[in-house]
């Protein structure tokens, strides 16, 4: 395993599994009823990861959490499920079409670890052009909100679109191309989207569409010297 922080000043890593993560994409469901509709705004459907799924991400966290400046064995909670794309870009609601952050505690990490290839796109992390925000805080919340909600009712969308690049309102940082068995992490408050090439594959084939493991963990608080 690789580990790769980016050039970016926003905290973000990647890490490099390579063919290691080929057992995690067989171990994902093909059988329909086994995925959900997520209880967010993810445009596609949920399954459950096996439990040793767990242990794998919880190694990982053990490279990555220094990089955070966090604790690894002050760990509060830990979730993880896969994650497919299936929803057609006609049928996005606007908060599809935008950057959006996860949660408002710095201390927790997402994990996007890919079981799939650059065909479907990457992640990338931008800038509030109004504001200048990237990350989301308690302080900064209600102003973001307010004026992200005018800027959207003042210019409703005319043809839905999955992100891509740069956006009206908002500037892309970073851009990170999905390679298959890499895991990016970063703070779940900065404002990040997957940027999605095409449409996404019909039901008959999820997982071989863009399929990502998504996981986020739940740490106390940061070290003095982060």
């Amino acid at each position: 395993m690789n580990l790769t922080p980016t050039d970016s000043h926003t905290p973000i890593c990647c890490l490099s599994t390579g063919q290691e993560s080929l057992k995690w994409k067989k171990l994902a469901s093909d059988y329909k009823p086994d995925w959900v509709k997520p209880i967010n705004s993810y445009p596609g459907l949920w399954a459950r990861v096996p439990d040793s799924y767990y242990d794998f991400i919880r190694e990982i966290m053990t490279k990555m959490a220094p990089f955070f400046g966090l604790d690894v064995n002050d760990v509060k909670r830990v979730s993880a499920n896969y994650a497919v794309v299936t929803k057609s870009q006609t049928e996005l609601g606007p908060y599809q079409t935008i950057p959006h952050f996860d949660n408002l505690n710095p201390n927790q990490i997402a994990l996007v670890h890919y079981l799939c290839d650059n065909q479907f796109g990457g992640t990338g992390f931008y800038k509030h052009r109004a504001t200048g925000f990237e990350e989301i805080t308690t302080t900064n919340h209600d102003t973001y909100r307010d004026i992200l909600d005018t800027e959207l009712q003042a210019k409703p969308l005319e043809s839905p679109a999955y992100i891509r690049a740069d956006h009206p309102l908002f500037m892309r940082t970073q851009y990170l191309e999905a390679q298959f068995g890499d895991i990016v992490a970063f703070p779940s408050n900065i404002l990040h989207s997957a940027c999605i090439v095409g449409e996404p594959p019909s039901d008959k084939s999820l997982t071989e569409g863009r399929l990502t493991i998504t996981s986020f963990i739940v740490f106390g608080q940061r070290s003095t010297q982060a």
